[in-house]
């Protein structure tokens, strides 16, 4: 048996009393980071089961957790260490663990055994099963000093936990013992949550019933207060919260998807109560389960942290909580609030330095202080190392720019995502869908008694625009898909040649993507109206050409393929988006200048090719010039207006604001 897991076993099976019959158990021992970190038992379909005890978050973590019961049953599993134990049944433990089993202490299974040791605290988390090999309990066991006293506070909590409350998990039995300490629980089902679906009856569940009372009566408020005594960024923060009352909640501590089970929106189940109080702030649950997600099982950086936390405080589910809370007009400075007791009392071995990233951030994005101070001593400036240049600063620029672009097609992924029902979504937009169908008819019959060359696409990219505005991105979508189908159809009526299916095809598609990319960020820029109406714009780093010439290159390599492309192809087809996206890059890259620049450039490239290979008039060219410009003109807009409201791009560093 590994040395490292030999005296956890025997502090967990240690005996006071008279000694019984010995039972063998033996298991698998996983590993995390070379320290032991689950215990299975050598049967395949009971180890199958206790996985269940393990809420794998990161990816690796999910595939390996997906991998493990089709290995264990394998050669395989050799390759992991084995490890053989004698359990006394007169053992307190074994006699607990065979009452909540409901078996005898002999037919005890061996349990699927989770170790933590968090600082100075020995933990163990067991899954029992019954006869059946079905799970009924989890027992969470202390085996030394610290960890026998967060057992016994966890357990009193559970004790006076309100009964038939949503999430409220409820105490099975306590054993004590002078080695040990445990409590047992129902064994509940379902996963980890994906998002914050549902969680909103949960936490109007867990609302006090009782008058708003002052922040400053709420123990967890008074240790925070305690511990920003000497802090800069506190005096400034109290301030802002001063005076207000709120309503107390029950106040979980560590909400995080790990230790949440959901069945439906209806049915969750919360555990790991050791930080748990029973009168805490309102808000701060909601606040941890989108952070911790955020930082510790997405990895995001601190912008998309904050941007995940500004969509779930002006979501609508939110507000309401927020109304019925007391907290509407401070949900900002009370988040701040918690990411501060996150770094000044809970200090997680975890995610540390990014949470504290992230209140720097948003103290100065929203603008609570004109100078805000970090929340952790700066460290000793290390001599910076010569920026990188040359080739050599090609993949950062590369990656850098790859990360703007993503940002431009973010969208939320912790926030619950509800959608009506077409039949409802018909009700509510049907006449703005009328008009956008009379003015796509509209469109269309003009385009059919005009030249088969002549460019219509603003104007049907002004109809899409329009639906979308008014009946979001669903209806949009589709939108969009009708204008794309509907331009090449009414042009392969008047002329053979489009009705090539490749033409067909390849110009939809070319359509249908530009028009989708103005559905995609009208309906942004209409939804981040909420977020911005009372700040000015964002501020958005200074960019040299210097630092992002491989990018402006790439652009530029990138457009002659497009053109080159266009000219050798049939000329009946099109490659307006291809033609659009370096604008776009160079945009996000640099700034708006540039991208008006390369603009002109693709549009010229774009005539020039047009006229030399299609042989039409040059009014028509000229139009068409004109037209893409418009085009072109209208999508680099909204790409800038997303730039400058949406606190992806901000800059980190906001402190000489």
């Amino acid at each position: 048996m590994s040395k490292s897991v030999r005296p956890i076993i025997e502090a967990l099976f240690a005996s006071s009393g008279q000694p019984g019959q010995p039972v063998a158990f033996e298991w698998w021992l996983m590993r995390r980071k070379g320290r032991p970190f689950f215990l299975l038992p050598r049967s395949a379909a009971v180890a199958r089961t206790g996985l269940n005890l393990y809420s794998a978050q990161r990816r690796q973590a999910k595939i390996w957790r997906a991998l493990l019961p089709v290995l264990l049953p394998t050669p395989a599993a050799n390759f992991f260490e084995r490890v053989r134990f004698q359990a006394d049944t007169g053992s307190e433990i074994m006699q607990f663990m065979a009452r909540q089993a409901g078996v005898a202490v002999g037919e005890v299974f061996p349990a699927a055994m989770k170790l933590s040791e968090v600082g100075h605290r020995a933990r163990l988390v067991l899954l029992l099963c019954d006869e059946g090999g079905r799970p009924t309990r989890v027992i969470k066991v202390g085996i030394n000093v610290a960890g026998r006293q967060a057992t016994d506070q966890e357990a009193d909590l559970l004790a006076q936990l309100p009964a038939h409350t949503l999430g409220c998990i409820r105490l099975t039995g306590r054993l004590v013992t002078p080695t040990l300490s445990a409590f047992a629980t129902d064994y509940f089902p379902g996963t980890s949550p994906e998002d914050d679906t549902g969680m909103e009856h949960l936490f109007h569940a867990w609302l006090k019933d009782e008058p708003p009372v002052p922040l400053e009566s709420l123990p967890l408020w008074q240790e925070l207060a305690a511990a920003g005594a000497q802090s800069e960024s506190w005096p400034i923060l109290s301030r802002a919260l001063a005076g207000k009352k709120i309503r107390p909640t029950l106040y979980h501590g560590d909400f995080a998807p790990w230790n949440v089970r959901i069945v439906n929106s209806q049915n969750l189940q919360a555990f790991d109560w050791e930080r748990g109080q029973l009168r805490g702030l309102p808000g701060w649950d909601w606040f941890h389960f989108i952070v911790q997600t955020s930082i510790l099982a997405r990895g995001y950086s601190v912008e998309r942290a904050a941007a995940e936390v500004e969509q779930l405080i002006h979501s609508p589910r939110f507000q309401k909580y927020a109304a019925d809370a007391g907290i509407s007009d401070i949900a900002e400075p009370l988040l701040l609030a918690y990411l501060l007791h996150q770094c000044w009392i809970i200090k997680p071995l975890e995610g540390a330095k990014t949470t504290a990233a992230l209140f720097d951030f948003l103290f100065a994005h929203w603008q609570l202080s004109a100078a805000p101070a970090p929340v952790t001593a700066p460290p000793a400036t290390p001599e910076k190392s010569p920026p990188l240049s040359g080739l050599a600063s090609v993949p950062a620029q590369l990656r850098r720019a790859t990360g703007q672009w993503n940002n431009l097609f973010w969208e939320p992924s912790l926030n619950s995502k509800t959608q009506s029902s077409w039949s409802r979504e018909f009700t509510a937009h049907w006449s703005a869908l009328l008009v956008g169908l009379l003015l796509l008819a509209g469109i269309a019959t003009a385009q059919f008694f005009a030249s088969t060359h002549l460019l219509f696409l603003h104007f049907y990219l002004a109809t899409c625009a329009l639906v979308a505005w008014r009946a979001g991105r669903r209806c949009g979508f589709w939108f969009a898909l009708l204008t794309a189908i509907t331009g090449p159809i009414v042009v392969s009526l008047k002329e053979a040649g489009f009705r090539n299916p490749e033409v067909m095809g390849w110009n939809t598609l070319m359509r249908f993507i530009i028009l989708q990319l103005v559905v995609i960020f009208v309906d942004r820029l209409h939804r981040q109206r909420a977020l911005v109406h009372h700040r000015p714009e964002i501020k958005i780093p200074e960019t040299k050409l210097a630092d992002t010439w491989a990018v402006v290159f790439g652009c530029g390599l990138f457009l002659a393929l497009v053109a080159w492309l266009d000219y050798i192809t049939n000329p009946l087809m099109i490659f307006l988006p291809l033609y659009l996206f370096p604008a776009m890059m160079i945009t996000l890259a640099l700034n708006h200048r540039w991208g008006v620049a390369f603009v002109l450039l693709s549009t010229s490239t774009c005539a020039w090719v047009e006229f030399a290979t299609n042989k039409i008039s040059p009014e028509i060219s000229a139009w068409n010039l004109v037209m893409r410009m418009v085009v072109f003109f209208i999508v680099l807009w909204l790409v800038d207006r997303i730039r400058k409201e949406n606190i992806l791009f901000a800059a980190r560093d906001l402190r000489h604001r």
